[in-house]
């Protein structure tokens, strides 16, 4: 559902605002690149419990899936669909509290740790032979495990960590904790669910707040637990492999996952040069940026020039201070949570007390 912008005294749609005024919310650069959309979604993030694990297709496997659906006569609005858009979907997350993940595989050594601590998983330790194929091999086999041995392997397991985590809690930065508490959301049917087996097999991630991590095409992932700031290209496509109750579709999925395992790049934002207050997370997406502008121990004064639409959030303010942004038409006070639209070409300052924090979308120029 698009977000809804106040206008004078009423609320209107953004997505009406845009249709009506393109050039003056997108400005040509972005009207032209995007097709007269906005190219990003720009969200608040509050994951209470495992979400599932997913993978987003390529912009060319996204206009082909979805070509292909179509001509299928699968409606849009079908539950079963794979493909609601044609483009692709890499986001960025940085954490506001402390924030709990799953992403890309795990180095291979690891791997085969992790695997080898679980009795019931020895044959799989078989199919990592250090050939290329090895890792798909594997996932693939555990991913179309049928039911019923699925929860053969997984029941023992967790009726161990069960009675080990009742002697003695698993902490929040271990597998075993996660593997109980999503098994305690998604247990169906009398079965465990298989995406289980990905927590063996994925990297844990923890950012702590001020840290991200960047989720290009492909990269198997899911959100666990925790607040953060959400921003990715405009679209809508996810291929769930297990760990939820919507539409699961492995085969799709399967053809979509890079296989590489390695450790996870946590990212920090770095100060933009000449823009006292401004930090920066560097990712290779072309639909949008994401800067961290704060003010610290000190009152800042940040002088900002919108070259294209910008959502503002303002994430953190000292209740006891006036943050504002002040343009050539007057001042608005901020307000925590209250997320506000810049448009294309506006030149404005921001005005932070001490301790605040706002997080800037916005889409970045051509290299």
């Amino acid at each position: 559902m698009p977000s809804e912008i106040k206008v004078d005294d009423a609320w209107v749609s953004l997505g009406k605002i845009i249709t009506e005024h393109p050039t003056l919310v997108l400005g040509h650069r972005v009207q032209n690149t995007f097709e007269g959309a906005l190219p990003f979604l720009f969200k608040l993030l509050a994951a209470a419990q495992p979400l599932s694990i997913q993978v987003h297709p390529s912009k060319s496997a996204a206009e082909s899936g979805f070509l292909k659906e179509n001509e299928q006569n699968i409606p849009l609005s079908a539950v079963h669909r794979n493909y609601k858009d044609q483009n692709h979907k890499p986001e960025i997350i940085t954490a506001l509290t402390p924030f709990y993940g799953l992403r890309g595989f795990r180095p291979l050594e690891d791997m085969r740790a992790k695997l080898s601590s679980v009795p019931e998983f020895s044959d799989f330790l078989n199919d990592l032979d250090g050939t290329p194929d090895a890792i798909p091999s594997l996932y693939e086999r555990m991913m179309n495990l049928d039911a019923d041995k699925a929860h053969a392997l997984l029941d023992p397991l967790i009726q161990r960590l069960r009675v080990q985590h009742a002697e003695q809690p698993f902490p929040k930065e271990t597998l075993e904790y996660w593997v109980l508490r999503s098994d305690q959301v998604y247990f169906h049917k009398s079965r465990h669910d298989r995406g289980l087996f990905s927590f063996y097999l994925l990297n844990l991630v923890v950012l702590q707040p001020g840290q991200a991590m960047y989720l290009p095409a492909g990269v198997l992932h899911a959100y666990l637990e925790g607040v953060g700031m959400e921003l990715m290209a405009n679209s809508n496509n996810v291929l769930r492999g297990g760990l939820t109750p919507k539409h699961v579709d492995v085969d799709e999925l399967l053809n979509h996952v890079s296989f590489q395992s390695e450790k996870v790049e946590i990212l920090s934002a770095t100060p933009v040069p000449g823009s006292d207050g401004v930090k920066n997370f560097e990712t290779s997406a072309e639909e949008f940026e994401l800067q961290r502008l704060s003010s610290e121990d000190r009152a800042v004064e940040i002088k900002l020039l919108s070259k294209g639409p910008e959502i503002l959030f303002p994430s953190r303010l000292n209740s006891n201070a006036v943050h504002k942004i002040r343009d050539a038409s007057g001042d608005i006070e901020l307000q925590q949570g209250s997320p506000l639209l810049i448009c294309h070409g506006l030149e404005y300052t921001l005005s932070l007390a001490p301790g605040a924090e706002v997080f800037r979308a916005l889409v970045p120029l051509p290299i």
